[in-house]
């Protein structure tokens, strides 16, 4: 995955996730009624289920050759046949309890889980909070070609955003790491640094170039080494990590909540 999922660009499970999941049990229970007499339950399922990975079948395409990630929508889909067949089987208090564990999966997405799925796709994490040692020397130039490494990290709270020129979402991005060098502009205890990943199509100081045309004052790096983000463990741009004053990576994900972190650092000084 070379762009991260964007929340602005997927949307957000909203209301029609709710009315979705009650669609699809009512379409099962209806299905159910008219084909009871004439198909057996198991086939009736199979039918419903058969169907529902027809539609989706692009879909799941793309997940099974790891050009996408499964859709929460598609678990939406398949709670809403699985608790309408409950219902329809059982006669017992146990029939509510698919609908309700449905709806509950429900409107925990609507709530924190979409941004919980976006975040683990993107960045190998639920919360963005890790803690583990740099994998890699970091080892980067700026643009006077001055070599900037890990050394110059020690002691402070380090903010490293990768990126590349092509990326369309990392410069959607930029105004939310512009407003963090601001903030921490006059702060020498917190380093901000756009890290480009230097690919074959760039021309000599177009990642410099480009940040300038773009109104941006914050610093730009390019990696020394083009493997280097990858070493990193970037999947997908942008991503942010920070940095503690030991030099330990406590964080992987967006600018925002990389924010976040370096003020609760900031805190426990």
């Amino acid at each position: 995955m070379l762009f991260c999922l964007s929340k602005a660009a997927l949307g957000k499970i909203e209301y029609n996730a709710i009315f979705t999941f009650l669609g699809y049990f009512a379409y099962t229970l209806i299905t159910i009624r008219i084909l009871k007499d004439r198909l057996s339950f198991s086939r009736i399922l199979f039918l419903l289920f058969t169907s529902l990975f027809l539609m989706q079948a692009y879909t799941i395409y793309l997940v099974a050759v790891g050009k996408t990630v499964p859709l929460p929508m598609l678990f939406v889909y398949s709670f809403g046949i699985l608790s309408a067949a409950f219902f329809y089987k059982f006669r017992s208090i146990l029939r509510f309890l698919p609908v309700t564990l449905g709806l509950v999966f429900v409107m925990f997405m609507f709530f924190a889980g979409w941004d919980y799925w976006i975040y683990y796709n993107n960045f190998g994490t639920f919360t963005g909070r890790i803690s583990q040692k740099q994998p890699t020397r970091f080892q980067a130039f700026d643009e006077k070609n001055a070599s900037i490494t890990d050394e110059n990290f020690q002691g402070k709270i380090v903010i490293l955003d990768y990126w590349y020129t092509r990326c369309g979402v990392c410069f959607n991005r930029f105004p939310h790491l512009q407003a963090a060098y601001d903030r921490y502009a006059s702060d020498p205890e917190v380093s901000i640094y756009a890290v480009d990943w230097p690919i074959k199509e760039d021309k000599p100081g177009e990642a410099f170039q480009a940040i300038k045309d773009e109104g941006y004052s914050f610093p730009v790096l390019i990696a020394s080494d083009e493997e280097m983000p990858a070493k990193w463990g970037v999947t997908g741009y942008p991503t942010t990590f920070v940095i503690d004053r030991a030099g330990a990576i406590v964080f992987k994900g967006d600018i925002e909540d990389a924010v976040r972190t370096v003020d609760e650092l900031k805190e426990k000084n």
